[in-house]
């Protein structure tokens, strides 16, 4: 058992990135009968197809359970890096495997951008990504994989243990791999944008409104929600750690819904927190069961987070086991206080790619199973997605891969808790 954290006097259980954003919700209004294109879910991916659909003159809705971005794309840790939760060289082992990365970096690039295309802010610092080498293996591997990255043009570095130190504010790992095109952002900033982006150009946002059922009609479909029914030619399906098994269980049995929690301290001395991460880089450890970290992107907290249980569990639990993982890597903050905690759900996929594209007996066009690395492909996706159902360009590269179900059994929560003790085992062993 974990020691109860030190919680500040203001502490909430509620995301950090709300204490700066009100996410913008449009009032409740009748559903209409029928639209072209109905997005479910109203993160990243729904919002960024709403937004190019809807400039593209046709009509669409964006419905979504909760509040609209108030999911994951509000919550997650706002780190912006190429590839996902494969490395390098398997992306390039795969078919297409060139084509796949260069698909991530302009997902990357294409964030970077919308600041200036939507005229947002959302605190946009290219500061490079360092994964941290949890054992001795993975940083021989680490090695190489830099020498990959020089293969292709793309700036990276390892960094032995002594250099680490040079960029974080701990002697734990044993090495560490430096990505400079990496980024941060501030995730609800970069909501709340497209929420006004799609809202701007046309699309109807409405939360607080659950779809019950997806039929298939001779012409589109009829979709039945808690506020009645309405037609539409497309369905796009953009519910990634919130899927429904029952909505379409096709896609509900390729995503393992997992929760992913963070912490943000109090607001720390200039010097500690520079101590801690002198560059402001994107932090990410090298465990199955990773941890991850940044500083807030005005330097003045602590931004932990990681997936502390493949099984359910609670905020207040998370809370205090990743306050004694923070305090196990950087023993300067032991007695810092938490200021808030939160969770959230990311969808895992058994090949750990994403997945976007068309399901050939439905025809429900679908976007999902980012596995905790979507900030960039769950905008670009969804753009990708909108483009494509409006005639203006070619679908995803990511189309064309196979996407195979998670086997039944691993969705029982006992047997979640095995394999958790299982990536433990894998991860003293550096596997």
């Amino acid at each position: 058992m974990a020691l109860a954290a030190p919680l500040t006097p203001d502490y909430e259980p509620q995301p950090y990135w709300w204490d700066e954003v009100d996410l913008p919700q449009a009032a409740p209004v009748p559903l209409p009968a029928t639209v072209d294109v109905a997005v479910v879910g109203g993160g990243y991916t729904g919002l960024a197809a709403a937004w190019e659909i809807s400039r593209a003159g046709r009509d669409v809705i964006v419905l979504d359970r909760d509040d609209i971005g108030a999911g994951a794309s509000s919550r997650n840790g706002g780190m912006v890096h190429p590839g996902g939760k494969r490395d390098l060289s398997e992306f390039l082992a795969e078919p297409s495997g060139r084509q796949l990365w260069d698909e991530t970096v302009a997902a990357v690039e294409g964030v970077g951008a919308l600041g200036t295309e939507l005229g947002i802010a959302f605190d946009w610092q290219r500061r490079g990504h360092l994964e941290l080498a949890h054992h001795p293996r993975v940083a021989l591997h680490q090695q190489a994989l830099a020498a990959t990255y020089s293969s292709i043009g793309e700036e990276a570095r390892f960094l032995d243990a002594s250099d680490v130190r040079g960029e974080i504010g701990s002697g734990r790992f044993f090495g560490g791999l430096l990505v400079e095109r990496s980024a941060g952002v501030h995730p609800a900033k970069l909501a709340a944008g497209l929420v006004r982006a799609a809202t701007a150009s046309g699309a109807v946002l409405q939360g607080a409104t659950t779809v019950l059922g997806v039929d298939r009609r001779s012409q589109g479909y009829e979709l039945e929600t808690s506020r009645g029914a309405l037609r539409c030619s497309e369905v796009v399906v953009a519910t990634n750690g919130t899927t429904d098994r029952r909505l379409v269980p096709w896609l509900g049995r390729r995503v393992l819904r997992i929760g992913s929690y963070m912490i943000a301290t109090e607001p720390v001395d200039p010097d500690l927190a520079t101590s801690v991460n002198p560059h402001g880089r994107m932090f990410f450890d090298t465990k199955n069961l990773l941890h991850y970290w940044r500083l807030s992107p005005d330097g003045r907290r602590i931004l932990f987070g990681g997936r502390t249980s493949l099984s359910p569990t609670t905020v207040e639990r998370s809370r205090d086991l990743l306050y004694a993982a923070l305090v196990k890597v950087h023993p300067q903050l032991e007695g810092v206080r938490v200021e808030r905690a939160w969770g959230g759900q990311v969808a895992l996929t058994a090949d750990r790619f994403p997945h976007v594209g068309r399901h050939r007996d439905s025809g429900i066009v679908y976007a999902m199973g980012y596995c905790g690395s979507g900030v960039a492909l769950s905008v670009h996706f969804g753009r990708a997605v909108g483009r494509w159902l409006c005639g203006l360009g070619d679908q995803s590269v990511f189309a064309a891969r196979p996407w195979p179900p998670v086997p039944w059994p691993i969705h029982a929560p006992w047997l979640l808790a095995g394999a958790g003790v299982g990536f433990k085992v894998r991860d003293a062993l550096g596997r």
